[in-house]
């Protein structure tokens, strides 16, 4: 199995992006061209996990001639040199090039190859950064189960989500540019919920369809909130819906099973079960395009999908552009 943002896929789901495999080249809206990324020298490649929402930086996740696990970027298609030792894919990149990443007990902001340590929050001892906006305000949290966090640009001191400090487990999941956050919490699972808290720290929850149980949020672009609602006993599929602010939903997308991810233009990208489980573009209602070759893991704000690949058994990095 591998995992990419947060999306399980399967080998047989990967299979059917082989590089040159007919089941990869379903008819599509557009013409696409799907070409490799470069590979940094002595570098394994095990996915591509975040880009910027202009796609000229992308992160990818692999492990060095040394043995050592960590992410490595792309500028425009183009190895920057840049290997940022960590243990997993949690990390982001925005439009000005600042990365978050995670290594040891700390979150960092990283510009320009300066580290910038997120300060914990007071009486936690480390800190963790989920994603990144284009403002440079960072999301994540504190301690094991400590409060969410907002780190706002230029600044590592934390401000802390109301009323999150104690309670269930909470992950975030998004912040937008807007500085509204997503998050998850769990516990059993009939207490499941998602949120959204505003720039002020206002929490509004996300509702389920009325035939469901739990909302389970994915992610946030640009005020809109993108995930499943899903039924109590979790036998029977969730559906794919889109939030808005205010919490209630705006749409469902019947197409999908999973969203992976959204753009300026409100394009989405998600997984589409079935016999022959792959990833599309949804543009409007009944819409798919499948970009050929490529799982793709990521959806640019130009239209470009970036993803992985296996090619002669080994997977690779690839890049469709819709011409």
């Amino acid at each position: 199995m591998v995992k990419v943002r947060g999306l399980v896929v399967s080998t047989a789901f990967l299979a059917a992006c082989v590089v040159g495999s007919p089941a990869a080249h379903a008819a599509a809206a557009c013409e696409w061209v799907t070409t490799g990324l470069p590979v940094p020298a002595g570098v394994v490649f095990y996915g591509v996990y975040a880009a910027s929402d202009s796609g000229e930086w992308v992160l990818g996740h692999g492990e060095n001639a040394s043995y050592e696990k960590g992410t490595f970027v792309w500028r425009n298609g183009m190895p920057t040199g840049e290997f940022i030792p960590q243990l997993g894919t949690v990390g982001d990149v925005n439009d000005s090039g600042v990365l978050l990443s995670n290594v040891g007990d700390a979150g960092y902001r990283i510009e320009n190859g300066v580290r910038e340590r997120l300060e914990p929050a007071p009486g936690t001892s480390w800190s963790w950064g989920e994603h990144i906006n284009n403002a440079g305000d960072v999301a994540g949290m504190s301690g094991l189960r400590g409060p969410l966090l907002v780190w706002p640009a230029g600044s590592t001191t934390p401000r802390e989500l109301p009323n999150t400090r104690n309670g269930p487990d909470r992950v975030v999941k998004g912040i937008d540019d807007d500085g509204n956050v997503v998050a998850m919490e769990y516990g059993p699972p009939e207490k499941w919920s998602s949120h959204v808290w505003d720039r002020d720290g206002n929490r509004t929850t996300l509702k389920p369809l009325a035939v469901d149980h739990r909302a389970e949020v994915g992610f946030i672009r640009n005020g809109r909130i993108f995930g499943r609602s899903a039924p109590h006993d979790g036998q029977q599929p969730g559906t794919v819906v889109e939030w808005g602010l205010d919490g209630e939903i705006v749409r469902t997308f019947p197409e999908f099973s999973r969203p992976v991810d959204a753009n300026a233009s409100g394009h989405v990208l998600g997984q589409v079960s079935g016999e022959n489980e792959h990833n599309a573009v949804w543009r409007e209602p009944g819409q798919l395009d499948t970009p050929p070759g490529v799982n793709g893991s990521v959806l640019a704000d130009n239209g470009d999908v970036y993803g992985a690949a296996r090619k002669d058994g080994v997977l690779v990095p690839r890049h469709a552009r819709c011409g």
